[in-house]
Order: C-alpha cells, then sequence, then structure tokens
C-alpha cells in the first residue's frame, strides 16, 4: 500500500523548486492590476492549517514589506466583517484552501464579493479549476502541491513559501528572493537529518504530551506542528509563543513532557534561559535552530538546521522535520497516517 503522507513529506525540496519556478510569473500578471497605497492593509483567510499558514505568513509579510498585515480565520470575515476589516483602508485578501472548496473560505470570498466589494481577493489554492478559482479574478495555484493524503504537509509548505515570493517581490528585496530560491537545495540536503529528528523524539516512549513554542512567524509553524502532531496521534499537545510559556503554561510541565522550540538566531539568548526554565521543572527541551547557533549550540538536544538563511526566509524549512516527527509517532502507536481519525481532506459544511 503506498503512504501518501510520507511520500509527500518527502517530496517537499522538489515541489518547492517548482513553486518557485511559477509563482514569479502567476503573481506579476495578479499585481499589474493591484493599485497599492502606504494605507493598504492585507488580509491572510483560512481555516485550520491554512489558518496557521496565515498566521505565520501575514506576520512575515509585514516584517518585509511595511504594510500592515494581519491574520483572520475564514468565518470571521462573514460572522464577524466589521471587526476584522477596516472601513476606512483599502484591503488586498488572500484566500487560502488547499482544496479550493473549502465551504468557510468560499463563504468569506462571497462575503467580500457581496458586501465589501473594493476589497481585491487573491485566491491561493493547490486545486486548478475548483470553486476557489472560478470565484476570484485573480489566484495562485500551485497543482504540483495538491495531496492524496488527509493532512496538509507539502501543501502548508509551498503556499506559505509562494506567499513569501510575493512578499519579497513587493519589498523589492532580491537578497530575499536569493535566500528563497536556496531553499529546495538546503531542504534535500538536510531532509535525511529532518527525518532522524522524526524517529529520535517520535519513537520513544518516554514523552506522553507536547508542547511547540514558536516567536513571531514561528508561531503559526508551532500551531502547525501541534496540528500534524494531534491530526495523526491524538497525542496531547499545545502550542504557545515563546516567551509566553512563562505566564502559566509552564505549569503543566512534566518528567514525560517534550518541549519543541522552533528557535531564531535573533533571539537565542531568550531561547536559552526558558530551555533552562523548562528544565528546572524536569521537562524534556528540544530546539530547533541553525548549526551556527552559538548561543544554543551547547545545549542538549539540539538539532540543526542548515546555516546561510535569515530567520525570515528559514520558515519553512523547520517544517519537514515536524512533519516526520508527527509521521514517526502515528507509526510508534500503530495508527495509519494516511487514515486520521475522524477527518476528512475538506470540510463542506
Amino acid at each position: 500500500m503506498k503512504n501518501h503522507t510520507l511520500t509527500e513529506i518527502k517530496n517537499q525540496p522538489a515541489s518547492w523548486e517548482q513553486t518557485l519556478k511559477i509563482v514569479p510569473a502567476q503573481w506579476r500578471a495578479i499585481a499589474k492590476g493591484l493599485t497599492l497605497s502606504p494605507q493598504t492593509q492585507f488580509l491572510f483567510i483560512g481555516c485550520g492549517t491554512s489558518f496557521y499558514l496565515a498566521q505565520s505568513a501575514s506576520r512575515l509579510f509585514q516584517a518585509v514589506t511595511g504594510y500592515n498585515a494581519s491574520a483572520v480565520p475564514a468565518s470571521e470575515v462573514f460572522l464577524s466583517d466589521s471587526s476584522v476589516l477596516s472601513r476606512k483602508a483599502p484591503t488586498v485578501a488572500f484566500a487560502i484552501s488547499r482544496s479550493g472548496t473549502t465551504s468557510e473560505v468560499l463563504m468569506a470570498v462571497n462575503h467580500l464579493a457581496q458586501h465589501h466589494r473594493t476589497v481585491d481577493v487573491i485566491g491561493v489554492t493547490c486545486t486548478e479549476g475548483s470553486t476557489l478559482t472560478k470565484d476570484t479574478r485573480n489566484h495562485i495555484v500551485l497543482s504540483h502541491a495538491a495531496e492524496k493524503s488527509v493532512v496538509m504537509t507539502q501543501s502548508f509548505t509551498n503556499m506559505l513559501l509562494a506567499l513569501q515570493w510575493i512578499a519579497a517581490d513587493l519589498a523589492m528585496r532580491p537578497d530575499l528572493i536569493e535566500e528563497l530560491e536556496r531553499l529546495p537545495e538546503l531542504a534535500a540536503q538536510s531532509l535525511t537529518g529532518a527525518e532522524h529528528f522524526g524517529k529520535t523524539y517520535g519513537r520513544t516512549s518516554d514523552a506522553s504530551s507536547f508542547i511547540f513554542l514558536g516567536l513571531g512567524a514561528y508561531y503559526g509553524l508551532a500551531a502547525e506542528a501541534t496540528l500534524k502532531l494531534k491530526e495523526m496521534t491524538q497525542v496531547p499537545c499545545e502550542y504557545y509563543t515563546t516567551l509566553e510559556f512563562r505566564h502559566g503554561p509552564i505549569s503543566i510541565v512534566r518528567a514525560s513532557t517534550r518541549v519543541i522550540i522552533l528557535a531564531d538566531e535573533a533571539h537565542a539568548s531568550y531561547t536559552a534561559s526558558l530551555v533552562r526554565d523548562v528544565r528546572a521543572v524536569e521537562g524534556q527541551v528540544v530546539c530547533l535552530t541553525t548549526q551556527s547557533n552559538d548561543t544554543l549550540k551547547a545545549e542538549r538536544g539540539v538539532f540543526a538546521l542548515p546555516d546561510g538563511l535569515s530567520d525570515w526566509s528559514r520558515a519553512v524549512l523547520y517544517m519537514p522535520a515536524l512533519h516526520f516527527l508527527a509521521y514517526e509517532k502515528a507509526t510508534q502507536l500503530g495508527f495509519d497516517p494516511d487514515a486520521p481519525r475522524n477527518l476528512s481532506q475538506v470540510v463542506i459544511l
């Protein structure tokens, strides 16, 4: 029997390369029809994994473009539009759905078309000819990143990578585009290590619960890592922004709690301090960071990602190791990663 989930996790380096080839032309065709001003706001809309993608994308987008950017669950667009849409600022909305048929995303798109006609809506999907592509005049389509599995892995990283490329292009940052273009090769080189990470921390039985921590754009990645583990294994797991973990959640740490930190280089000293605090209450800590992060390199339980990238460009490079972790934990528990409990590939209301 073909294991779709594992195949799609391993296919990420090749699929990223394809995304970087096709997105520039798609985006530039869209950009010609957009009129942006310094007051333009960007809204990123999604459900489930696509909402966590939106959270990371909005942070990454604002960081380099300077435009105000935010992420909202699709349902809030049509249930509480006054709380998520500006009445005064022009808005561009990215509506994200792997299948292009997610009910709430389509309802949000239709609500914007009927009640907020000045909002420019851009669909982001992995399915050509889907309802989302029919309901939006402009869209980014990554058909090569479509999946047969229920859980989203390569679709998540490819759509996030596409949005990063768009942000770098809008910001006129060729240096960041060059970094993004290095990602497929770096991912291919580190894939064996990422799989080893998954086996090391997923196949063991010494952790009964997991907590994922991330700061800024990495918070959305931590949320998505939690969701992947939850979907595939139903193991108790939670996520928090890194330094907020001390403010209450650290109380749930036990010797059987594994805390996984998506650590950037810019804030390594803060992360190292938190590592010591978690270990002081007997928690297990694993840091995903770069090979050259000297502040964290001396700590136990460090998985080293390739060097040579900014914290901004490195975002998607964290995900394959976290995908492997969820996959390996599922197989260790005897679950089928291709058939997660109570889930289907798309939610249609």
